[in-house]
């Protein structure tokens, strides 16, 4: 099903850049790229790759920070029909191993203060060509190269990139992203964030995850707006950034809400015209309210996954969040326009309101399937719809709860207990700055919680939190052991990795 007619992510540069020519489509530090720059530079990049013998199906990596070289390849690619792959830039040798070899890499463009000798030592093994985006040589190379267009026989159908899931039980799975799939993700985009021409999306989440590629760099692609791009967040100079600039528009994590919320004021978050920032899980609603007034800035919600290429549940700009009066927290939204959520019962069936169940989800455009894995392909995607291996319920207006990831639910005493529910109730307490809850094995009830805090007050005690949980939790629910850490391990965008945790859980 082509929802947006037989294009390719090229081929909508190009329209954009006959529409708008000299408009800034990205700014960088001092660099300002209009549509047309961005054509020329995709163009160029095309034609080099041509020279190198890249053709259309083969693969290129990319290991780099944020920059506007990644649009280059990402583009360039498009162009001719290669595919992108785009890798987590704190990936290790071992890992980056198993990207390149899995996905046939034919090449890879990295910044060399992100590879030690252990990367450079994977990649001669690869037998791959080496191309360094810091390379002076290389930049004059394909500086050199012909701006005309390319027509290489590319559509929508076509796979534009691969993006490996992380891995917390087995390998990572390489999922297959079309140009359709970007489009569709981009135009889906503009609906829910009610974009135009005119915003000005502040970019700083990594250009290798998907949440800067579909729900970001694409809509503001598809609409016509201009990008700022950041190498990466910076709490210090955050406001100033926003002074220079002038964005209207961004996407948080949860932690980004919360680091601002703790700075001290600043004159320009009084004067300033973002209107609006998209987030994911998980915030309370406490910090929420906070924000919004403090900031005047609408946060909403979004629900998505990198097999569900967009946003399948958000939170309507023109409604609240309910919240479930019974644990605090606030739903994640309802079922965006053309997306169909089901909540599923572990035994097959569709549950009723408010009974936790799987979130299941149809879409005009899901995956084309996982890399080289149909065993994982057959699983996830069943007749049509996609089994996301998240639990949720949903009321009778159709907002949705996230309860909790299948693999994070604790199971206790035949309870199965949402780690986000006690969470939520332990953000409550004005001492705790982030906290994660996890399920370690117990003999004899099959687990008990556990609770890793994280504070800037020496004088909690575990006493405090058991004490502060008994009046807000049912007593099967209440953490039996309290760790105190100074951080947590996150993924690129800032969640906390709990399977990381639990193995340190196991290995005590």
């Amino acid at each position: 099903m082509l929802t947006h007619g037989n294009l390719s992510i090229y081929d909508y540069l190009n329209k954009q850049a006959k529409k708008y020519e000299a408009k800034t489509f990205l700014y960088y530090e001092d660099q300002i790229i209009s549509y047309s720059d961005m054509l020329k530079r995709a163009n160029q990049l095309a034609s080099w790759f041509k020279k190198q013998d890249i053709q259309k199906g083969d693969v290129v990596a990319v290991m780099l920070k944020n920059q506007p070289f990644f649009y280059d390849v990402w583009f360039g690619c498009a162009a001719i029909g290669a595919i992108l792959l785009p890798i987590n830039t704190a990936s290790t040798p071992r890992e980056l191993e198993y990207f390149l070899e899995h996905s046939e890499s034919k090449g890879i463009f990295y910044d060399s203060d992100l590879v030690d000798s252990d990367h450079l030592n994977v990649m001669e093994k690869q037998h791959l060509y080496f191309y360094h985006e810091n390379n002076k040589n290389l930049t004059e190379d394909i500086s050199l190269e012909s701006e005309e267009n390319h027509n290489d026989e590319v559509n929508a159908h076509d796979v534009c990139s691969i993006c490996y899931t992380s891995g917390t039980t087995s390998k990572p799975k390489g999922v297959l992203i079309t140009h359709e799939n970007y489009l569709y993700a981009g135009h889906s985009s503009v609906l829910y964030q009610q974009l135009t021409s005119d915003d000005r999306y502040l970019i700083f989440l990594p250009l290798f995850h998907v949440n800067s590629q579909y729900y970001t760099s694409m809509a503001t692609l598809v609409v016509g707006g201009s990008i700022i791009l950041l190498e990466k967040f910076s709490a210090n100079t955050f406001w100033d950034t926003v002074q220079k600039y002038n964005p209207t528009v961004s996407s948080f994590v949860a932690t980004i809400i919360k680091i601002l919320l703790r700075l001290p004021k600043h004159p320009a978050e009084e004067q300033h015209n973002i209107r609006q920032i998209g987030y994911g899980l998980f915030v309370n609603k406490n910090e929420i309210d906070e924000f919004q007034e403090r900031f005047n800035i609408k946060l909403f919600q979004w629900y998505g996954m990198t097999e569900s290429i967009t946003t399948n549940i958000t939170t309507p700009l023109y409604e609240e969040m309910p919240v479930d009066p019974n644990t605090g927290i606030l739903s994640i939204g309802k079922p965006g326009l053309g997306q169909e959520v089901k909540i599923i019962h572990q035994e097959g069936y569709e549950c009723e309101a408010y009974e936790v169940g799987e979130i299941v989800i149809k879409s005009p455009s899901l995956m084309k399937g996982y890399y080289k894995n149909k065993e994982e392909t057959d699983r996830s995607l069943r007749n049509g719809w996609l089994y996301t291996g998240d639990y949720g319920y949903m009321n009778e207006e159709g907002f949705i709860w996230f309860v909790d990831r299948n693999k994070d639910l604790i199971k206790r005493a035949g309870e199965n207990i949402s780690s986000v529910e006690i969470e939520n109730q332990l953000y409550e307490y004005p001492d705790i700055v982030h906290c994660a809850v996890i399920g370690e094995p117990d003999e004899i009830r099959e687990e008990k919680v556990v609770a890793y805090i994280q504070t800037e007050n020496q004088n909690l005690t575990k006493e405090d939190i058991i004490e502060f949980s008994k009046e807000r939790l049912a007593e099967f629910k209440i953490p039996e052991e309290i760790l105190f850490v100074d951080d947590f391990p996150r993924t690129s965008i800032g969640k906390i990795q709990k399977h990381l945790l639990r193995n340190k859980e196991q290995n005590r």
